[in-house]
């Protein structure tokens, strides 16, 4: 069964949603320890906005799946007491339904910013990195390009994105709201990714002229600076050029505080700027700017939490196009489960189509004489002659008839005879029952994947269900 564990900004304010956060050191922890003879596959997503755990359980039974998802708590968190701490906040959601929100995720359809643009981004980076971990499988591999695809459809056939809509973008809205105007205003973005750059383009778009950019690395921050016109300056400066700033918007992968309150107030006193206002711009989670910044004269500060109620209004002009995009995220809903849902098929059609690509691949080969193209012109006979019996065998699960029957036949029918110069063992080592009970084996446990699958993914009883629950 398909499963997720979630905290995102509709259920948890960004302090709590900070203490979920999961450094690099501890997701590669997390990735080594997820999988279990229960837990088969797993990937996390992390934004500023939303931590969620995808994960494949090798169980129907909901009380089995339950204790494979307070193990995962538990393993994400390093203790029963926080992972207990994580469910109590947590949304779960189970078999279609979990499918179908990290497909909405990925459309922008569950984002802070209504059809934010960087999203689809973030969870292709996410995936990969649980990919590149071998935490994955076939069935989160599917699911994850599925919900890229979706992603990619409702950005190109859909008007979700029109207007602003990143978070960056909605930062540097409200920095020229406070001033009126950034004509005159110096504005210090801390950041240079995704988020710190969609923000300094907006700023400049909105009429600011002295922006500087701050980067872990100098080489990017400077590269930037080149393209919008404006000037990179060290992170070691970073108060100095704080002190001296009107606006500082900080978007970091840090997992403390990199702008700190009495550090601030004492360089604001020493160059003089104590009196003046300061506008900060908090983007990152965990959180960078030091809430103690509050207490500083002057200092007004904006966080994931405070920027919520201006993006409702923005998204006003995005909400036309919210059915159409619903209707892309079920039409690749309805894909994956489909394919899910024929898993046993494919299992139990595999031994046949191995062994036909064997030989297929063998004979082109043969008359080809290049090994690259056999492989790629056998799987393509393969798919075709098998594309029938592959439709037969799913009509016959959706009419709930056993796949043995079918199967064992298909064996008998299209089994390819065995390739001159490989010797045969003798009848009496294989008698003719024991073939027959290994396809009638073969065709059961097919049968029972079916169920396993098709319950897991399409019963009704599993909706999203709260830590209330």
């Amino acid at each position: 069964m398909l499963i997720s564990i979630a905290v995102d900004f509709r259920r948890a304010d960004v302090a709590t949603r900070e203490q979920f956060h999961l450094s690099e050191e501890r997701l590669t922890q997390l990735y080594r320890t997820a999988r279990s003879e229960v837990v088969t596959e797993a990937a996390l997503i992390a934004t500023c906005n939303r931590t969620e755990l995808y994960a494949w359980v090798e169980s129907e039974d909901i009380n089995e799946v339950d204790k494979a998802i307070q193990t995962l708590a538990r393993r994400w968190m390093r203790t029963r007491v926080n992972g207990d701490q994580l469910l109590r906040t947590a949304t779960r959601r189970y078999g279609a339904e979990a499918a179908r929100h990290v497909i909405r995720v990925a459309s922008g359809l569950e984002s802070q910013v209504l059809g934010d643009g960087q999203i689809l981004g973030q969870l292709r980076a996410a995936y990969k990195r649980a990919a590149h971990s071998g935490a994955t499988g076939p069935l989160l591999h599917r699911l994850f390009e599925t919900a890229l695809r979706a992603g990619k459809r409702v950005q190109t056939e859909t008007s979700l994105l029109a207007g602003r809509n990143s978070i960056g973008a909605e930062a540097a809205s409200i920095a020229h709201q406070r001033f009126g105007s950034l004509t005159n205003a110096r504005c210090l973005v801390v950041g240079c990714g995704k988020t710190g750059e969609r923000t300094a383009r907006q700023l400049v778009k909105l009429g600011a002229r002295d922006v500087v950019l701050m980067n872990r690395t100098l080489g990017r921050a400077e590269e930037l600076a080149a393209i919008l016109g404006g000037r990179a300056a060290a992170m070691d400066t970073l108060h100095v050029e704080a002190a001296m700033a009107d606006v500082v918007i900080v978007a970091t992968a840090s997992e403390t505080p990199i702008v700190l309150a009495d550090t601030l107030r004492r360089t604001r006193e020493a160059c003089g700027t104590s009196a003046y206002s300061l506008l900060l711009m908090d983007l990152s989670l965990p959180r960078n700017i030091d809430p103690g910044v509050l207490e500083l004269p002057g200092v007004a500060l904006v966080d994931l939490d405070t920027l919520h109620t201006p993006i409702l209004a923005a998204e006003e002009q995005r909400r036309n196009a919210v059915p159409a995009a619903e209707r892309v995220c079920n039409e690749e809903v309805d894909d994956f489960l489909d394919w899910a849902a024929a898993r046993p098929a494919r299992d139990a059609i595999r031994p046949l189509a191995d062994a036909l690509t064997e030989v297929a691949r063998r004979e082109v080969a043969f008359a080809a004489g290049d090994p690259a193209v056999a492989e790629r012109t056998a799987t393509r006979i393969v798919a075709k002659l098998l594309a029938g019996p592959m439709a037969a065998l799913r009509r016959a699960m959706q009419r709930g008839e056993p796949l043995d029957g079918h199967t064992m036949m298909l064996l008998e029918m299209f089994a390819p005879t065995r390739p001159a110069g490989v010797r045969t063992p003798p009848k009496a080592s294989v008698p003719r029952a024991s073939k027959r009970d290994t396809i009638n084996a073969r065709a059961e446990r097919a049968a029972a994947a079916s169920a396993v699958t098709t319950a897991s993914l399409r019963d009704t009883r599993y909706v999203t269900v709260s830590a209330e629950r």
